[in-house]
């Protein structure tokens, strides 16, 4: 391992307070070093930028804008050969950024075996069964369209041209679908993707939604940028299977279930948030 590698993490920030400590503290405790932080934040007004001065070196940059924008200045504020594209409620196991330089010398992107952080409450459940059935059968849910397994790390350079071909106009549009956006960009690139951890052992955790109300916020923000996607006519063939339900497997019988119901569960929101985009103004982060 090349331990002069510069490895750029990025996270965009709105609001995020109750789950960004977790994750600025799991970055700090790598094994691997040689990292730059840099959050890209929308004007928060929660305390979130008095967390952050608590930690030493993290770059901060202001965005007010979404999702896809954010990380689009992320990835130009950049001096890493790597970028981790993190969210400000994951949680990196300690060796996971050290595994990703490793294998990068091979791949090109890495998607990451990912699980709910320490799920208790039935709605946290439900979310570690979608992900353990989504990532335990990878092959059907890799591919750019249809796809919701998504890489988190990439080379600089695909990174770069990915960005260059997304239309402008929808970088201010883009709450939601913004990985499934880069990947189908950085697939056109290159196919040399791969993967960190498995069931037992996670490369990275997801602080869950703490409520259901938090759950259908989301979810219903989710539904107004797809409509504002579709009513800019961008990635169809993206859009048009998000918010289908999961594949039955008879041989993991029970994720299927839990997984489903979640889908089901979240499809009242995002429909009402679709149906009714037409009248909102984009949320931010």
């Amino acid at each position: 391992m090349n331990k002069k590698i510069l490895v750029s993490v990025n996270i965009p920030t709105y609001n995020n307070i109750k789950t960004l400590q977790k994750t600025l503290e799991s970055v700090k405790a790598q094994t691997y070093k040689n990292i730059e932080i840099i959050i890209i934040d929308s004007n928060s007004t929660d305390g979130t930028l008095e967390l952050i001065k608590k930690f030493d070196g993290v770059k901060v940059y202001q965005y007010e804008g979404t999702l896809l924008g954010a990380r689009g200045v992320g990835v130009e504020k950049s001096k890493g050969r790597y970028i981790f594209l993190i969210d400000s409620d994951h949680v990196l196991e300690s060796t996971t950024i050290e595994k990703a330089v490793n294998l990068m010398k091979e791949k090109d992107m890495i998607w990451l075996y990912e699980r709910s952080y320490k799920p208790k409450k039935l709605l946290e459940k439900l979310y570690d069964a979608d992900r353990v059935l989504t990532q335990n059968y990878a092959e059907d849910y890799i591919e750019p369209v249809g796809g919701t397994i998504l890489p988190r790390v990439y080379k600089k350079e695909i990174l770069v041209n990915a960005f260059k071909q997304i239309p402008k106009k929808i970088l201010p549009l883009c709450v939601a679908h913004d990985h499934a956006i880069i990947y189908f960009e950085s697939k056109k690139i290159s196919n040399k993707v791969g993967n960190i951890g498995d069931y037992n052992h996670p490369a990275i955790w997801h602080q869950e939604p703490w409520s259901w109300k938090n759950l259908f916020k989301k979810t219903y923000r989710y539904g107004i940028t797809t409509r504002k996607l579709v009513e800019n006519k961008v990635y169809p063939e993206l859009l048009s299977s998000k918010n289908k339900g999961r594949k039955l497997k008879l041989e993991s019988f029970g994720l299927s279930i839990k997984s489903n119901i979640l889908r089901a569960i979240r499809a009242i929101p995002y429909l009402y948030g679709y149906w009714k985009g037409k009248k909102e103004k984009i949320p931010r982060l």
